[in-house]
């Protein structure tokens, strides 16, 4: 009993510390160690299946989580991305509320296969400026990017991949797929929805100005690329959902393809030069993230270790019925902001563990559940997003108004897509 207390206690302080945004990796880390004190965990089996076997075991998806980010920095390295973009807004003419609307949904299809915190920043720095030239207030124009971004996360391989390692028996399938199509579907619309709303609220939908967008666009892109192009970014998700490929050869072949057609294979030393540094480029931005993912793998291996005792003390208080916790979850879902209990990248890989330890709900259910928070509430609407970070300081935009902003439609969204998760995907 005191010692499932002390865990518990433990459990809390380290949602507190997450919350306060304390450094992940440190913090879980550090929790792994004291629940191995706590728990009496043997030192054989903490030097090698907690910080040993955890990490090794975690290698396939770092390998999908680098190729990714690699393939997102031949996006945003070679112009596809501001090429994309300049000819959307081209197409949108001189219209603010439609041009924003339609570079919305075009950064979210961008993302369904471009990842890392890199690409997301370059990206920004040519889609922001020319929604602050429409005339677009900042608290929307950001905003409406953030939410853009978080929307291609369902179907983008190499974020969706991370939860493999707490869910391993969790596929990338035609089922996961369907309902990511749909969950994309249902962020896209309340986008839509929230760069309306403020649009007309902001009152300045009337005052158009094409020549800036087209200065912005312009000086951002000037490289001239083939209309072929622009089915680059999709390359990864075409291969993996209708032919069936492994993630690793799809990003690999849109690699190949993005520098081929943009005109970087013109030289040896081109082509050479280009490959380096678009890896280079990928494998630091997602370096602090994998530093991080490896500490809640060896995080969740102590955790496993002393589930006996967490399931003694709290399987009798915690809902069994998943109906409940589904509830809880949407009525809760502010919870996720700060890295906190919902949030799986943060304080939430604790709570997952004791749901693990009690051994009632489904893998696929506990992965349904938390797979919405971090997209749909952190990757919308909280600042402790590495890219919202750079977001709210590139904006020059308060946290407060930042989430007092995003968060209700974000949560919204969390609604309708765990409802959805949990009916097509969590409920087997």
């Amino acid at each position: 009993m005191i010692t499932g207390l002390l865990l518990l206690v433990t459990f809390i302080g380290l949602i507190i510390y997450c919350m306060k945004g304390g450094n992940l990796l440190v913090g879980f880390i550090a929790a792994s160690i004291v629940w191995c004190i706590i728990g009496r965990v043997p030192m054989s089996t903490v030097v090698t299946d907690i910080f040993q076997t955890s990490v090794e075991n975690y290698g396939k998806t770092i390998a999908i989580i680098v190729f990714g980010a690699w393939f997102g920095r031949v996006l945003v390295d070679t112009g596809i991305a501001g090429y994309i973009i300049k000819k959307t807004v081209e197409l949108a003419g001189d219209m603010p509320l439609v041009t924003t609307l339609m570079l919305s949904i075009v950064c979210a299809l961008i993302f369904t296969s471009a990842f890392g915190v890199g690409s997301v920043m370059a990206i920004g720095m040519i889609v922001l400026p020319i929604l602050f030239s429409l005339g677009i207030d900042k608290k929307t124009a950001l905003g409406a990017y953030l939410l853009a971004v978080a929307a291609g996360m369902y179907l983008n391989i190499a974020y969706v991949n991370q939860f493999f390692a707490v869910f391993p028996n969790v596929k990338y399938d035609d089922h996961y797929i369907r309902f990511a199509i749909i969950a994309t579907i249902v962020h896209v619309a309340v986008m839509c929805a929230f760069i309306v709303f403020n649009y007309f609220r902001s009152k300045k939908g009337g005052k158009a100005r094409a020549w800036a967008v087209g200065a912005a666009a312009e000086q951002k892109d000037a490289k001239s690329l083939g209309w072929y192009c622009v089915i680059v970014p999709f390359i990864p998700i075409i291969m993996v959902s209708f032919f069936k490929w492994q993630p690793i050869p799809s990003f690999l072949l849109g690699i190949f393809l993005g520098l081929l057609l943009t005109r970087n294979f013109a030289s040896y030393s081109l082509a050479v030069e280009k490959i380096q540094k678009t890896l280079y480029d990928g494998i630091a931005d997602s370096g602090l993230l994998i530093g991080m993912l490896y500490s809640v793998n060896i995080f969740q291996a102590a955790a496993k270790q002393v589930s006996p005792i967490l399931q003694n003390l709290l399987g009798g208080i915690i809902p069994t019925a998943p109906v409940i916790i589904l509830i809880a979850f949407c009525v809760l879902a502010p919870l996720a902001l700060f890295r906190g209990p919902l949030m799986i990248w943060g304080s939430g890989i604790a709570l997952v563990s004791i749901f693990q330890a009690m051994g009632v709900f489904s893998e696929m259910f506990l992965f349904a559940l938390f797979l919405v928070p971090p997209v749909a509430i952190v990757a919308s609407a909280c600042p402790t997003q590495s890219w919202t970070m750079w977001g709210l300081s590139y904006a020059k935009l308060e946290p407060k108004q930042y989430i007092k902003t995003n968060l209700p439609w974000a949560w919204a969204i969390l609604i309708i897509v765990e409802i959805l998760a949990f009916v097509m995907i969590g409920n087997v």
